[in-house]
């Protein structure tokens, strides 16, 4: 079945147009009643690669004072727009969340949400964001890590398809494929964006690290954190084999 979306403008790129991203996941609410809960007692909250603010946003109503950073204008664009919307005053940086430093260590929360820690694509990388997360953080914050779970079947080649329809009527079409290399522990999206106006069809893509709950356990160790909860759901349920997320909380060490 392919999704259907109304957007304004076609694609600049599928990956990092915050309009589009907005489009693609606007269905998604899965989530946010576990950040809701997580931040509950969470007076000040910092998410990383927060995109266009579809989880910063609804914390920030619940009445968490948030901070949204990410390396994207056109994200951060969006997100403020969706903020003005919704009526919250959110603090939205543009910065590298591998080498950020905003002057401050009293964040409550610091939230890796809806895969964004694979978009570190080196061990190198994810431990200096780590870092960089543990030095901002309240002595006793939690840092809470959200990925998906890596299975054989979930890692085999696969072509997706989406399609747009935009106001003009012009429907625009991704194809794509998505593939794994195991030895670099890469998944790889490969894009071909196509419209109905004629235009010469467009590509993009993204690269990700597949990390194993293994993996992350040694890197929050690494970064001075210890791992107080592990859960294979937004429901909290125990991580297992069946799990289709791996979700770490963290706490600072002493």
């Amino acid at each position: 079945m392919i999704p259907t979306v109304t957007v304004t403008v076609p694609p600049r790129s599928f990956l990092n147009d915050g309009e589009h991203y907005d489009a693609c996941h606007a269905s998604r609410h899965d989530d946010l009643l576990f950040w809701i809960k997580m931040a509950s007692e969470a007076r000040r909250v910092l998410e990383l690669a927060c995109g266009t603010g579809r989880i910063a946003i609804p914390l920030a109503v619940k009445g968490s004072q948030v901070t949204g950073l990410d390396d994207s204008d056109s994200m951060i664009a969006q997100a403020q727009r969706n903020a003005r919307g919704a009526g919250v005053d959110i603090e939205w940086v543009k910065a590298d969340m591998r080498s950020f430093d905003l002057g401050r260590d009293d964040f409550d929360l610091v939230v890796l949400a809806f895969n964004s820690v694979n978009l570190l694509l080196t061990l190198d990388d994810a431990l200096t964001c780590l870092r960089c997360a543990r030095r901002h953080l309240a002595p006793n914050g939690r840092l809470v890590i959200d990925t998906f779970l890596p299975s054989p079947e979930r890692l085999l080649a696969e072509d997706l398809e989406i399609a747009y329809v935009l106001p003009d009527d012009a429907k625009i079409t991704i194809r794509a494929r998505r593939s794994y290399d195991p030895a670099a522990q890469i998944r790889s999206l490969d894009l071909t964006v196509a419209s109905s106006d004629g235009s010469p069809p467009g590509t993009d893509r993204q690269d990700v690290h597949v990390y194993y709950p293994s993996e992350l356990s040694l890197l929050v160790q690494q970064a001075d954190f210890d791992v107080v909860a592990m859960y294979g759901g937004y429901d909290q349920r125990r991580l297992d084999a069946l799990s289709r997320r791996c979700i770490f909380v963290c706490s600072p060490l002493a």
